[in-house]
């Protein structure tokens, strides 16, 4: 469940039908085509759908909005876009990254029949069910289409705000055409060589978002929390939670072992409430009352539900994710050898950098049971290196995102010259627009409009160059 938990942003809440034009005030909707591979390799082109929301009066350069993922659509949250982003005087630009939504959407029709809601199951079938196209996905074919977008525009410079993958789009077209980004705008940023394939940054940052989770209430379980999972985590591997719940008119047998209780953490920094029921119910099931720990999980899975293809492509996911990650084994080995390569990686990692979970869980988490038997990529793909000169950029973090840590995003603006980093108190993944009374929002504005960034009561840090802050 957890590998594709650790990338996707959460869809914001106005879905309108794949590839159809925003039903929204002063949009136009249009289309280009680019090559699928640019280098001539492949024949075929991918015709991108695309729409521009018109500012009153524009007089700065447009926002492009950069979905999440991999694999979510643009054009079904235009309408949400349009509201979260404080777009006075800038065009707003959505459009379906190649192989999503109205995009040329990339199908595996038996891989998704078995997905489920978890994308952890091995995802080969659909590599060969793709062929040698499933190599032209990257963030970095991502990153020439916008460039050609930008083209279509007539903008001579843009500015970017880029949510969970999309940030990994953003930084690479950032590296690619430096001339042509005004300013950037990263919300809950994935980092250019991530996500990790053992779910290590996640896993580690457990402990910490519990406790912030709690000083703002986890009811009786406030005192000793992250104590708690870890004596529970030790006694679901020996001795998982097995109950029978009515449904409807059915009986339906319900598992919760440790991996569950990760997952419902990850989940929960969507729903910072589902979050801080966990350690009650953590407790409770100590006490041998396991009630509520299994009602979470039902309440999880229904969060988690991958929904409509046209508005998240799994292929998709998995071709991108598989084809670009960094690995912790061999893509060149066969499965069984990159499972014991990715067990010997994860063995030097100190038990107490995951505590209260365990290696197991890393492994598990990690995006080895989805790309563990995808062929090797035909195509290269070389790490992003440090972006050169400086461009204007703004990331949002939450305090209690555990797809994409805090630890991640300030690692990051350590990389990025002048970058400025603000952090939401209270809330996980997709920090704008998730709490109104936050710091997000004035930010955002006060960053598109070119002014200083606003007094806050939350934790604002700003990185004046790269490898230096200050606070």
């Amino acid at each position: 469940m957890l590998s594709a938990a650790l990338a996707i942003a959460p869809p914001p809440r106005t879905v309108a039908a794949a590839g159809s034009c925003p039903v929204l005030q002063a949009v136009r909707c249009f289309s280009l085509t680019v090559p699928l591979d640019r280098a001539g390799a492949l024949a075929g082109t991918i015709r991108l759908r695309a729409a521009r929301i018109r500012s009153r009066r524009p007089s700065r350069p447009p926002i492009v909005g950069l979905t999440g993922g991999p694999g979510q659509a643009g054009l079904p949250f235009a309408e949400s876009y349009d509201v979260i982003l404080p777009t006075a005087g800038r065009d707003l630009v959505m459009f379906d990254q190649r192989g999503t939504g109205g995009s040329g959407l990339l199908r595996c029709r038996s891989f998704e029949r078995r997905l489920g809601s978890s994308l952890t199951i091995p995802a080969g079938s659909c590599a060969r069910s793709l062929g040698d196209r499933r190599s032209y996905y990257t963030s970095s074919d991502s990153a020439d289409d916008l460039e050609a977008l930008r083209a279509r525009i007539h903008a001579d410079t843009i500015a970017l705000y880029a949510v969970s993958y999309g940030s990994r789009v953003a930084l690479e077209y950032a590296r690619r055409y430096p001339q042509h980004v005004e300013r950037m705008i990263l919300d809950s940023p994935v980092a250019p060589d991530g996500p990790d394939s053992l779910a290590r940054e996640t896993v580690g940052a457990v402990a910490r978002v519990v406790r912030s989770a709690c000083r703002s209430g986890c009811g009786g379980a406030a005192a000793h929390p992250v104590r708690d999972l870890a004596q529970l985590t030790r006694r679901l591997r020996r001795s998982p939670i097995r109950r029978l719940v009515r449904r409807s008119r059915h009986r339906l047998a319900v598992r919760v072992d440790a991996d569950d209780v990760l997952s419902l953490l990850v989940t929960g920094d969507l729903d910072p409430d589902l979050l801080r029921a966990v350690p009650p119910a953590v407790k409770a099931a100590l006490r041998g009352r396991s009630a509520a720990l299994v009602r979470l999980k039902l309440t999880a899975i229904a969060t988690e539900d991958g929904g409509l293809v046209s508005e998240f492509s799994p292929a998709l996911f998995a071709a991108t994710t598989c084809e670009e990650s960094s690995f912790a084994w061999d893509r060149a080995v066969d499965p069984a050898t990159r499972r014991a390569q990715a067990q010997a990686a994860i063995d030097v990692t100190p038990e107490k950098a995951l505590a209260p979970f365990d290696r197991i869980a890393a492994v598990r988490a990690g995006l080895l049971s989805l790309c563990e038997d995808w062929p090797a990529p035909s195509r290269a793909v070389a790490p992003a290196p440090p972006l050169s000169g400086r461009i204007p950029t703004l990331v949002l973090s939450g305090d209690l995102d555990l797809r994409t840590p805090l630890e991640k995003a300030r690692a990051l603006v350590a990389m990025l010259p002048g970058a400025q980093l603000v952090v939401e108190h209270g809330v996980g993944h997709g920090v704008l627009g998730a709490d109104p009374n936050g710091c997000a929002e004035p930010a955002v504005e006060a960053f598109l409009a070119h002014r200083p960034l606003p007094a806050c009561r939350h934790d604002v840090s700003i990185s004046i160059a790269a490898g230096t802050s200050g606070h």
